[in-house]
């Protein structure tokens, strides 16, 4: 269970110290009296491989849990735009969020950012620390590796949250947010986005060669940070940046030089998002029975207690965009299903349809990486460089796997770039990218109402608007006097 960033006293900074304190206890305790118990804490140095691998285990439940993949990370960006309406009967689940009410005090906004730190914390004391215990040096660079990789990743999402897009234009005057590589007291400053993501690239290039793997995938070796990962988050990164040359190299990186592959055949693909394992994944978050950190289905399904009672349910146009009848992602991704206790029946979102592993909660693993992500960013990166042949070639290749009897198009210019938006949207529904891409993109949204739906459906958010940029923390406000909050929050 996820809680808000204490209060502390002001002019006082610790800002790792405070968000490994906060997430476990109650509001009531001081900040310097707790720690998480599934992680060496920052202010315990890491004396042997064992203190390694439990604080490593940390870094990937601080990933997990609810406000991170395992809920919020993977739903929002989705429940936040006009891809999502809320149902009649909703719970208010994420309303501030979904209504774009939200401030600097919202429980959302205050959790990511706390789970982020949390997170970094634990890879710094891991990145800091290594070197100077004793062991196997592939075992301790693995460590080291993966550790760096979760630093980045996790910096990577608040600077995309709590930051304007990156534009090659202004990031050097753009501020971003503290890119945090050491524990220690402090008020930090807000870094520049240029700076975040220059930061971000290096970790990653640290990574990569330090990360001990085989880059096939099977579920030993995608419940961890791999070779394959850096690459495919670099791959993610340097789209975001608009530097499409190098988001091409990345992504064919993965494409080409490791094992995976798309899956063509329903029941297998089916099978993926049911079990949680298939050729497609290249990174998902690891749950186990005993060890679920959030259940990212919820909010568009929630039949564990009986017929569904969603909150959200998908827009209408999505739905349009696919081929119902022969491609077979519709039938994957979506069920009809009665609703008995509203007494309607709806379309709902079945993209995570409860592993048997997970039955008592209902849950699913985020798949965080996919290879038919890479396809998409390898299409979309070749065509803004005018490489509209090669472009073509990787949205055939992956609308080939997904629809029945598909015959392969020629498109140009701006009728290619619009049929791999569309094809984007299609492939990654509900996954947690469709927020970053309308930012990324600097384009707005307007939900068009539909039936059996609720309040703030006809919400219209340009892309000019404020919120695009999340508010920092008022704790972290309070807490930190060199901390400037956002336009619009003040």
């Amino acid at each position: 269970m996820d809680y808000k960033i204490p209060q502390t006293m002001k002019n006082i900074y610790i800002i790792l110290f405070t968000i490994l304190a906060t997430l476990l206890f109650s509001c009531s305790e001081g900040f310097l009296d707790k720690k998480p118990h599934d992680a060496v804490a920052s202010s315990q140095a890491i004396t042997t491989m064992n203190d390694a691998e439990v604080a490593l285990n940390g870094v990937y439940s601080g990933l997990k849990a609810g406000s991170a993949y395992g809920r919020l990370l993977t739903v929002l960006p989705d429940v936040m735009t006009d891809a999502a309406l809320a149902s009649v009967g909703y719970t208010n689940q994420l309303g501030e969020m979904y209504k774009y009410n939200y401030v600097p005090g919202t429980g959302e906004v205050s959790n990511i950012w706390a789970r982020g730190y949390n997170t970094i914390a634990r890879a710094n004391n891991i990145i800091n620390s290594i070197d100077g215990i004793e062991g196997e040096q592939s075992e301790k660079d693995n460590l080291k590796g993966q550790a760096l990789f979760a630093r980045a990743i996790a910096h990577f999402d608040m600077v995309r949250l709590y930051a304007k897009a990156y534009d090659p234009a202004n990031a050097t005057s753009t501020k971003g947010i503290p890119y945090i590589k050491e524990t220690k007291l402090g008020s930090p400053e807000r870094d520049n986005v240029d700076l975040v993501y220059t930061e971000i690239i290096n970790d990653l290039n640290q990574a990569k060669p330090l990360i001990q793997d085989a880059g096939s995938p099977t579920p030993e070796s995608y419940d961890y940070f791999t070779k394959a990962s850096c690459d495919a988050l670099l791959a993610r990164v340097y789209l975001t940046m608009q530097d499409y040359d190098n988001a091409v190299e990345y992504a064919e990186n993965v494409i080409q030089d490791y094992s995976f592959s798309l899956i063509d055949d329903q029941a297998e693909y089916a099978s993926m998002w049911l079990n949680d394992e298939g050729s497609e994944i290249i990174w998902r978050v690891k749950f186990t029975p005993t060890d679920i950190g959030g259940s990212p289905g919820y909010n568009y399904y929630n039949d564990a207690q009986g017929p569904p009672s969603p909150d959200y349910q998908p827009a209408e146009w999505i739905l349009n965009l696919y081929d119902q009848a022969n491609d077979f992602r519709y039938e994957v991704y979506f069920h009809e299903d009665a609703l008995t206790n509203e007494g309607w029946t709806a379309t709902l979102v079945d993209k995570y349809p409860t592993n048997p592993l997970f039955t008592d909660n209902g849950a699913n693993m985020p798949k965080v990486f996919r290879l038919p992500e890479q396809y998409l960013i390898a299409a979309e990166a070749h065509a803004e460089l005018d490489n509209d042949g090669l472009a073509m070639g990787y949205l055939n290749d992956l609308r080939a796997t997904r629809i029945a009897g598909y015959t392969d198009e020629s498109l140009t210019g701006n009728a290619l770039k619009d049929a791999i938006w569309d094809e984007r949207i299609k492939e990654l529904a509900y996954e947690g990218h469709y927020w970053f891409d309308l930012k990324r993109k600097g384009m707005g949204f307007t939900r068009t109402p539909q039936a059996n739906t609720f309040t703030a459906n006809d919400l219209s958010v340009p892309s000019d608007n404020f919120r695009w940029q999340w508010p920092i923390p008022q704790d972290e406000i309070n807490a930190n006097e060199n901390m400037v909050q956002n336009n619009g929050y003040n």
